[in-house]
């Protein structure tokens, strides 16, 4: 079995592959704090950080099939290790025993199943893998049972994010207090949602459909705000709104264009945009707007997977 040192060590080497730059979705956290100048304006600072890259990296994403079942053996070493599973099994038994009662095992259980087939066609019948630009389209009948999976460049890429996640056990690009359980659901559900879409056909010798997963909160995947000491502008035993900061182009949230969302720090509470109810302020431009829009939080909501992780 496969032991904690073991699939550290080829997490690492992934990370410092360039898939780790081209496969992979980093959830961005940019902090802002929130300050009232001596004019009695508020002022906001924004906190960015850096990282640069020091050494070459290894082209596995060009090593497509090498990066497949390297990536593929790490996540079923440590579902066998997190579950207790038989060692030596076959993956459908794996797949079997993985439970699956709570959204996040589901979509584990999911997403074991679409790399099981990517894994068996790269390994068995890697002449029925086409793989062009990112995408996969594998066909291929064993055992009188056929195995097929469309999924596009954006789908793996979520899928693999999603795998790395649970692996680690963190949203990747996430770090300190502003890594709380809810949003770590959030995310996920939004990742896996998003893979959904990239998947046009499965079949296996499980059947053709991927489990259901319930409705869930979907919490923006790509870049977070969150604000340190954000203007309160009124508050009661039931609510609390603050002066909303919109980090978007557009304030339109139907827009392709608003991927961003902004977090707000209430006591020892991360609070996300997608809870709270926002009220545009008037005016023709989004800078206008911008310059009244407020956002109501329930008191209710202040519930301990939104606690900040100190």
């Amino acid at each position: 079995m496969m032991d904690q040192q073991c699939i550290d060590s080829i997490i690492n080497v992934i990370s410092k592959s360039n898939m780790a730059d081209l496969d992979f979705i980093n959830t961005d956290i940019i902090p802002i704090t929130c300050e009232i100048d001596e004019d009695g304006k508020e002022k906001h600072t924004i906190h960015m950080s850096f990282y640069e890259c020091m050494y070459s990296k290894a082209e596995l994403s060009e090593a497509w099939v090498a990066g497949n079942l390297l990536l593929f053996t790490v996540f079923d070493g440590y579902l066998e290790n997190i579950y207790h599973l038989t060692e030596g099994a076959s993956f459908k038994e794996h797949y079997n025993n993985l439970p699956g009662s709570t959204p996040i095992e589901m979509i584990g259980k999911n997403c074991y199943r679409v790399f099981k087939i990517i894994r068996n066609g790269i390994q068995h019948n890697l002449s029925n893998v086409n793989y062009k630009a990112g995408n996969y389209n594998i066909s291929y009948c064993h055992r009188n049972t056929p195995y097929a999976l469309q999924i596009s460049k954006n789908g793996v890429r979520y899928l693999y994010t999603l795998i790395m996640n649970i692996i680690k056990g963190k949203i990747e690009g996430t770090y300190g207090k502003y890594q709380t359980s809810g949003h770590y659901d959030g995310i996920m559900y939004t990742l896996h949602t998003d893979m959904l879409k990239e998947i046009t056909q499965i079949s296996d010798d499980i059947g053709t459909c991927l489990l259901v997963i319930p409705n869930g909160l979907k919490l923006r995947a790509f870049v977070r705000y969150p604000v340190e000491n954000p203007t309160i502008l009124e508050e009661d035993d039931a609510s609390i709104i603050f002066h909303h900061i919109e980090n978007n182009v557009t304030d339109d949230e139907s827009s392709n264009q608003y991927y961003c969302s902004t977090d707000y720090i209430y006591k020892d509470y991360l609070l996300p945009q997608e809870i709270g109810v926002i009220t545009k302020g008037k005016g023709d431009s989004v800078q206008e707007r911008m310059k009244s829009a407020t956002i109501r939080f329930e008191k209710s909501c202040l519930d301990d997977k939104w606690k900040l992780k100190f």
